[in-house]
């Protein structure tokens, strides 16, 4: 821990009034002067010593934050517990403290400054307070320092307390909502799905037969295979099995090599492509398609098909993850044949049909406004499924 006193301008003021008061209680001594100066410095004791002993040994403490998401409000939720069995909390603010270091993950690049706010505590007291940051970039956001500062009861003379405290987060990146018919259309089909899934139940295709058990809906019967010295047969039926979704990321491409128009932010290119898919992951699993993540020219492995928005909170980490400093890879990323799940790959500056089988879509950032939820009619996507013969136009994107 750290303690320090703070002046602030009210205190500079204070102090200077009773400077001057004390010098003329000096040059001619007189009883009121004499204890308008005592009452002066009183003041600044009693100040100090009130603001000093609530802070003394307090505790403070992170309750682990949500991950937060960019341009969305992030709740920080802390514990605080006064040190002084005698003395209350009054007036005490929490902030977080910018690292000495130039350090790119600490939460001074992510956020602008917030502060937590408690009113009162009593002795021995736990009470939370709660800070709220808006994060501006996707990454690992780091917390290093906390410090309380209090300048209960008059104002004039503030003490703070500086805890070491390391917590990390992660910032998920920024998603905007996909239009249903958009996801449809990726999926070359509705979205209720046509595949027979491996397990059984009362709907679906059918499955075969089993003998009746307890329990079993009386529809389920097959009764024209009912003999009288047989027992009743019901019907299995396949369960239907969600669409399938694999979304690719390319990133093999380094940023300062990317193939853009001249004047372009590489790495706002790849950032809004991040973006992309994480809007597709997310508009396509409140869909209730399972989607599968592959990020090509990392060492990240690669995310299996699920559904659920526990899977949803998976996805969004992975990419929330990348580190576009790091070196890129040329490894080999497996993609499922067309009959499997649909293939949508996000290309940062030109497509690549060699990624991806031929009945795969190419995408580009641009298109981000063009699958965007909107009030928008007669208007649909532009880009169709790659073939393998297919061409691309000077500016990268992908042509019929």
């Amino acid at each position: 821990m750290r303690y320090r006193y703070h002046l602030n301008l009210a205190g500079v003021l204070y102090l200077a009034v009773t400077l001057l008061v004390g010098f003329a209680a000096t040059i001619r001594p007189n009883n009121l002067l004499v204890w308008i100066f005592g009452l002066l410095l009183g003041l600044i004791v009693i100040s100090g010593l009130i603001s000093g002993g609530a802070l003394f040994r307090i505790s403070m403490r992170r309750l682990d934050p949500m991950n937060g998401r960019v341009d969305r409000p992030m709740i920080v939720r802390y514990a605080i517990q006064g040190g002084s069995r005698f003395i209350p909390l009054f007036d005490v603010r929490i902030r977080e403290v910018p690292s000495r270091d130039a350090d790119s993950s600490d939460w001074s690049t992510f956020a602008a400054g917030a502060f937590a706010w408690v009113m009162h505590a009593g002795p021995g007291e736990t009470v939370h307070a709660e800070a709220v940051f808006v994060p501006r970039r996707r990454g690992r956001m780091k917390f290093h320092r906390l410090e309380a500062r209090s300048s209960f009861p008059f104002g004039l003379i503030g003490k703070s307390v500086t805890i070491e405290r390391e917590l990390e987060t992660l910032i998920f990146p920024r998603t905007c909502r996909i239009r249903a018919s958009a996801i449809e259309k990726l999926l070359g089909g509705g979205i209720g799905g046509g595949r027979s899934g491996p397990g059984t139940g009362s709907i679906g295709e059918y499955a075969g037969l089993r003998e009746y058990r307890p329990g079993d809906s009386i529809r389920s019967v097959a009764w024209k295979r009912i003999r009288p010295d047989q027992l009743p047969v019901v019907i299995q039926r396949a369960m239907p099995s969600p669409p399938r979704l694999i979304l690719v990321l390319d990133l093999r491409r380094p940023t300062e090599r990317l193939r853009l128009v001249e004047g372009s932010n590489h790495r706002e290119q790849e950032e809004e492509a991040i973006s992309f898919v994480a809007s597709i992951a997310e508009t396509a699993i409140g869909l209730g398609v399972e989607v599968g993540l592959r990020i090509a020219g990392t060492s990240m492995p690669d995310l299996p098909m699920r559904g659920g928005r526990r899977h949803l909170g998976r996805l969004q980490a992975q990419l929330a993850a990348i580190d576009l400093d790091s070196e890129r890879l040329d490894r080999e990323i497996v993609i499922p044949p067309p009959n499997v799940a649909s293939v949508v790959v996000v290309h940062v500056d030109r497509v690549d049909p060699s990624l991806g089988h031929h009945g795969a879509w190419h995408l580009l950032p641009a298109n981000l406004a063009e699958f965007a939820a909107r009030p928008t009619e007669g208007r649909a996507p532009s880009m169709q499924p790659r073939e393998a013969g297919g061409t691309e136009s000077d500016n990268g994107e992908a042509a019929a």
